[in-house]
C-alpha cells in the first residue's frame, strides 16, 4: 500500500475502537471527525459506525491545507516520531483537536514550549489496552500511558480523569 505519511516502526499502530468510544461524551452528533493521519483506512468506518462523519484520505498531512468546515474537530492517535512539528501545524491550523498520545508527551522540553499558552486540557482514559498491528495482531497493553491532548475543546475542566 502506498501511504503517503513516513511511518517510523513503532508508529504503525491501528487504533482499538474503545479509544474512540471514551471520548463521544467531549463531540456532538453535528462534529465532522477530521484524522489527517493515515495508516490503513479503518479508523473512517471505526467513527461512523458510532454514528460520526469522518474525512479520512490517504494524503500527507503536511502538504495538505487547513479545512474549511466550522464542523470539524481533528481527532486521532497520530504518529509520535514527528510529534513538535504535527503540533506547530495543528495550531498553525487552529482547528480544536484531540489527540491520543503518550502520557509523557505532555513533559517533553521541546513539546512543552508548543503548549504552553496555548488553550489545552487533558483526558486521562482509564482503559489501558493494547494496539493493532499492520497484521491485525493486539497487543496486550500499549508501551506507555495514554492521554487525550485537547486543544479550543472548552472542556468543564482543564484535566479529566475518566
Amino acid at each position: 500500500m502506498n501511504r503517503h505519511f513516513d511511518f517510523s516502526k513503532n508508529d504503525d499502530w491501528e487504533t482499538p475502537e474503545e479509544y474512540l468510544k471514551i471520548i463521544t461524551p467531549f463531540l456532538n452528533k453535528e462534529n465532522i471527525i477530521y484524522d489527517p493521519f493515515y495508516f490503513n483506512g479503518k479508523i473512517k468506518e471505526k467513527w461512523e459506525n458510532l454514528g460520526y462523519e469522518c474525512i479520512h484520505k490517504n494524503e500527507n498531512f503536511y502538504d495538505i491545507d487547513v479545512p474549511v468546515n466550522d464542523k470539524i474537530i481533528i481527532v486521532s492517535n497520530p504518529p509520535y516520531h514527528d510529534k513538535n512539528k504535527m503540533l506547530k501545524k495543528l495550531f498553525d491550523w487552529d482547528l480544536p483537536f484531540i489527540l491520543l498520545m503518550p502520557i509523557q508527551t505532555i513533559a517533553m522540553v521541546k513539546t512543552q514550549r508548543l503548549l504552553k499558552n496555548k488553550n489545552i486540557q487533558i483526558i486521562i482514559p482509564n482503559i489501558y489496552k493494547g494496539f493493532i498491528s499492520k497484521d491485525g495482531v493486539e497487543t496486550r497493553n500499549p508501551p506507555f500511558y495514554m492521554c487525550y491532548i485537547c486543544y479550543n475543546m472548552n472542556l468543564q475542566r482543564d484535566i479529566i480523569y475518566l
